[in-house]
């Protein structure tokens, strides 16, 4: 198990990845605290690979300085967010991603691919190189969030998942995109694609019998169906994008891939963290003590990553309507006395 955590003025943060039974680590992530100061913007990303640890691997190190570098970053974060995702398919694409790609290696396909590599250093003809379209037997999905002042915009590709507690209550800012989703399943179908539910294949919804999410980066397989757009394929990059204020009863976040969500509802997940900040732990002890209760469920097989952002300062509550003397007379009520901002203490994280 690996935990880290750190803090700024507006808000902590703690994130813990665990291998779980799994022979191989294929979860990635990634904090930047302080991503822009001039937009005040914090960066937060969970990355659940599938079919090896690369493409998981490249977007923790490269999204985020994509969508920072974007024309629309600071004027427009939600188009900025859309195109970055769809920016990191064309990326992967290129062979320079290729040789980032197969040091983190992790299947056959990157292996076989260095070896073409190598041997086409041999080759008569100068400047031969083997053909690459991308990774095409591994992805990953994303749940990337920004908090940027007093908003929080979720950007999701895949079936991980973040979650907000306000006043105590789970609030789902993201949506699980399995095939099965009635608008996924006439995107795949439209592109001459099927949903499959097999007893031999878990009984999962899956697009002919294999992947079992409908949104990704990378998994170039089921996107390279010529005449269609990246947005009318089998599988898309493009996130799902959500926004929500951070009003005086916002509490925290949770992002966390589906090896937690396997385990937990939104209302668990929120209600473990609840009670252990009520006992005043840190945001670190409480991830390590989530994945621990998981690993221990009959579901908890998968590698798992959770994160937790918790909000140092809120906004007041909304001000009572002012006691208005009646014309000609006084109240001899006080004034209210003044509000002030909530402080959550994180000095404990």
């Amino acid at each position: 198990m690996a935990t880290e955590s750190g803090e700024n003025g507006r808000l902590c943060y703690a994130v813990s990845a665990m291998q779980g039974y799994r022979d191989t680590m294929e979860d990635a992530h990634r904090v930047v605290l302080d991503l822009d100061a001039a937009t005040a913007t914090s960066f937060f990303g969970v990355y659940d690979g599938h079919g090896g640890p690369a493409v998981s691997k490249y977007c923790a190190k490269h999204l985020h300085n994509e969508l920072r570098k974007h024309a629309d970053f600071g004027r427009d974060p939600i188009a900025a967010i859309e195109r970055t995702f769809l920016r990191m398919d064309e990326k992967m694409k290129t062979r320079k991603a290729a040789k980032e790609l197969c040091e983190y290696g992790g299947n056959e396909y990157w292996e076989n691919y260095k070896k073409a590599i190598h041997s086409s250093r041999f080759l008569p003809i100068c400047g031969e190189k083997p053909p690459y379209d991308g990774p095409t037997s591994d992805g990953c999905t994303a749940c990337v969030v920004l908090i940027r002042g007093n908003q929080i915009i979720v950007a999701n590709a895949g079936d991980s998942r973040c979650v907000l507690s306000r006043n105590s209550q789970a609030i789902a800012l993201s949506t699980d995109f399995k095939p099965d989703v009635p608008s996924e399943r006439i995107r795949i179908e439209n592109a001459g694609r099927t949903v499959t539910v097999t007893e031999a294949r878990g009984n999962i919804p899956r697009i002919d019998e294999g992947i079992a999410i409908s949104r990704s980066l990378g998994d170039m397989t089921y996107k390279d169906i010529e005449g269609l757009s990246p947005l009318q394929q089998p599988m898309t990059a493009l996130p799902e994008v959500r926004t929500e204020d951070i009003t005086h009863d916002s509490q925290f976040l949770i992002i966390a891939c589906d090896g937690i969500w396997d385990c937990m509802t939104n209302r668990q997940a929120i209600d473990f963290v609840r009670i252990y900040l009520d006992s005043n732990i840190s945001l670190a002890a409480i991830c390590e003590a989530m994945l621990t209760h998981c690993l221990a469920t009959p579901r908890g097989r998968d590698n798992m990553t959770v994160m937790l952002v918790r909000f140092k300062t809120t906004l007041p509550p909304p001000s009572p309507p002012p006691n208005i003397p009646p014309a000609g007379g006084h109240s001899d009520e006080a004034p209210p006395a003044a509000t002030t901002a909530e402080v959550a203490s994180c000095s404990h994280s």
